[in-house]
């Protein structure tokens, strides 16, 4: 007989796998039996570690993932009587949530007797459940697709996050944000939440499954050879089968025979059949676990920081009746077959699907390590001796306004001559934060030639493609008009062709408004496609001369990575198209601004000139600083840039700037950075020298 306190207490929770072995019925099976998917055991057990906040899982297509992840939300469905549990799913469209449900959901639920009393799968429009909503005791089960994320902004909180495909899902539809994120952020306010990714991975560097697992322990799972009792993680190359055994050639398999294959150890060099490789699978899984492995086998190769991955799975870890390796080959051999002839998509497909790998797509952008090799030395914020004009590419965003500013030289030779951010104080919409006036300061000061002479910005193009910050960039370009430098609002092009330069159509007030044309701008469309094209080649130049770009070695560390976060890889949208896409987790505020900066070089046609051009300007720019005697005017020269202006210091430089109109600007930049602005504040102090007759006989010689 219970006592009092038994009858009161919450019944004891099963673990995943208990639950999932006496409770989980699979259509058309019977009971889940990890008979056949060993390798989801320390899976299982990640999800029951308090310890683990996130599982992320990247994996090959057919290893019955699904059927698991329905097993462990109908766990907490009949465990939230006692322990509420409000759970979203994310999918990449509502249409994969709707056939989730129709083909899976629905099937599983008229399967399993105990969920069927919890979860009602009746799609009806009564009140808590339709297909995408279902209503239970302790919570509900949404489903939810990233082309609508509106529907995970509208829950306040989530205990347990699914995210199917991550691949597969958009970022910042309709302006509303990245659908993955609203969802993290709605797991923070439920104690005790979990997240759980699992997918297939695209593109290697485009994949975020791929990005999750970097940041997680990422585990591998080795199996134990039956010969020699070492260990390894099954990898492709390992398969082998026959070839050159056919008289006549197989229209797909041409002399291959692919139902000859086999699995060989890499230690010992036995042979694997696929009975003996899937047992191999089975006692790695099972006899980790029973020894009280907590892992089941799978080994940690980063620190664990709440973030339990797995990677590395497959087909050749499958276990489920009727799969053989034999199978596998034939879909390799029918991709080599197709890449031979030039289509690579189902080469791509295979990778990706097959052995759970991303793609890797070789683009011709430069490397990291090739941009680091390129560095020169010469100051930041001076003009370098060759280059005669400067533009700059700005870039906002929602709390900071980042820039590039480039010199150019005859035959579209760049120096890159400051890459950095400015903070806004208080709001980037306010338009009078003071990143506005520091930003005023590098769009319309002074920079200092190497000759001594002084140069000012000639052309700027700022985006204003955000809607959120729309009306604060408007108001910038608008504002600024007439002052000496040509500034431009603009926006990057829909079209994979357009042209890198197309002059805006002139404002007709007769016609419907647009935005922009109620601040009285006309925006540019800028075909970013066809200038990061020019710009990649640019980047694998080395040496002096036409078409180089150079930086300079004090530039900010993370310079090198943003201008390589982007890769030209097949689109999703457009078929059989390249086009850049921007690496998961990686930041290109650079990347980007130099995009706009020679933007703006196009708009001033710099790329065309031709050398007597450049000759004229030589001579006229030292001339200019001969008979002013070095004078600049009362914007001053930029020496140094305040990355976290205040409010008080924009005031107080407005009035020392009244007062002391031809000093250089001098600011304050050693106040506290915090801790997300990441690099450190510029602090170059232009070293002044004046221009001899010597300088002015090099430039004209």
């Amino acid at each position: 007989m219970k006592t009092a306190s038994e009858v009161f207490l919450p019944p004891k929770l099963l673990t995943t796998k208990e639950y999932l072995e006496t409770s989980f019925y699979l259509p058309d099976f019977g009971l889940y039996d990890f008979y056949y998917t060993p390798y989801f055991l320390g899976v299982a057990e990640a999800l029951d570690d308090d310890k683990v906040s996130e599982v992320d899982l990247m994996k090959a297509a057919q290893i019955g993932w699904t059927f698991f992840l329905l097993g462990y939300i109908f766990k907490r469905i009949e465990e939230a009587d006692f322990d509420p549990c409000p759970i979203i799913t994310l999918f990449g469209k509502t249409g994969d949530g709707k056939s989730f449900h129709d083909e899976k959901l629905v099937l599983a639920v008229n399967s399993s007797p105990s969920i069927a009393k919890k979860l009602d799968i009746n799609a009806t429009r009564k009140s808590g459940n339709r297909w995408d909503l279902k209503s239970f005791a302790g919570g509900f089960l949404k489903l939810v697709g990233s082309n609508s994320p509106g529907n995970v902004k509208s829950t306040s909180k989530v205990g347990v996050g699914i995210v199917e495909e991550p691949d597969d899902t958009q970022d910042n539809v309709a302006g509303q944000g990245d659908a993955i994120g609203l969802l993290e952020e709605r797991l923070k306010r439920y104690i005790g939440s979990k997240l759980i990714m699992g997918g297939t991975p695209a593109v290697k560097g485009l994949s975020k499954t791929e990005a999750r697992l970097k940041q997680s322990d990422n585990r591998v799972l080795p199996i134990t050879c039956h010969e020699c009792g070492k260990g390894h993680s099954l990898n492709w190359a390992n398969v082998v089968w026959d070839t050159d055994v056919r008289e006549v050639p197989h229209p797909i398999y041409g002399l291959d025979d692919p139902l000859s294959a086999i699995y060989v150890c890499p230690n010992c060099g036995i042979e694997w059949d696929d009975n003996q490789r899937q047992n191999n699978v089975r006692d790695t899984c099972f006899k980790a676990y029973e020894s009280g492995d907590k892992l089941a086998g799978w080994e940690p190769t980063g620190e664990f920081h709440g973030r339990a991955g797995f990677t590395g799975l497959s087909e050749l870890y499958v276990c489920i009746p009727g799969t053989s390796l034999a199978e596998v080959v034939v879909d390799f051999l029918g991709a080599r077959a197709e890449s031979e002839l030039g289509d690579e998509r189902s080469m791509i497909k295979f990778i990706n699907q097959k052995l759970g790998e991303p793609y890797e797509y070789k683009d011709d952008n430069a490397t990291e390590e090739e941009l680091r090799a390129k560095v020169e030395s010469y100051p930041e914020l001076i003009v370098p001796r060759k280059a005669l004009f400067i533009t700059m590419g700005i870039d906002i965003q929602r709390d900071r306004v980042a820039v590039c500013i480039y010199a150019w030289g005859a035959g579209f030779e760049s120096w890159i001559i400051y890459f950095g951010e400015i903070w806004a104080a208080n709001n980037i919409n306010d338009i009078n934060d003071p990143v506005w006036t520091e930003l005023d300061k590098l769009v319309f000061g002074c920079y200092q030639h190497d000759t001594g002479a002084y140069l000012k910005v000639s052309a700027a193009s700022l985006d204003t493609s955000d809607g959120v910050t729309q009306g604060a960039t408007y108001h910038y370009v608008r504002s600024r008009q007439k002052k000496g430098v040509n500034l431009m609002a603009i926006k990057g092009s829909s079209s994979n062709e357009s042209l890198a330069v197309t002059v805006p159509k002139k404002l007709d007030l007769n016609v419907t408004k647009t935005k922009a044309a109620k601040y009285g701008l006309q925006v540019w469309a800028v075909g970013t496609q066809t200038i990061k094209d020019g710009m990649a080649g640019a980047l694998k130049l080395t040496g002096n001369g036409a078409g180089r770009l150079h930086i300079y070695e004090d530039i900010r560390d993370d310079f090198y990575k943003q201008m390589t976060g982007e890769i030209k890889a097949p689109s999703k949208q457009m078929r059989n198209k390249l086009v850049w896409q921007q690496k998961a987790g990686t930041a290109i505020e650079a990347w980007d601004c130099t995009v706009y900066a020679r933007h703006a070089a196009m708009v001033e046609k710099l790329h065309i000139k031709k050398p007597e051009w450049w000759q004229n300007k030589e001579a006229q720019l030292l001339q200019v600083d001969l008979l002013n005697d070095g004078i600049v005017d009362d914007t001053g020269v930029v020496t140094t840039i305040d990355n976290n202006p205040s409010v008080d210091e924009a005031v107080m430089q407005l009035s020392e700037q009244e007062d002391s109109s031809s000093s250089p600007i001098k600011v304050n930049t050693n106040k506290p950075q915090p801790a997300q602005t990441g690099p450190t504040t510029s602090n170059i102090t232009a070293k002044k020298r004046r221009s001899s007759m010597a300088d002015f006989g090099r430039l004209m010689g």
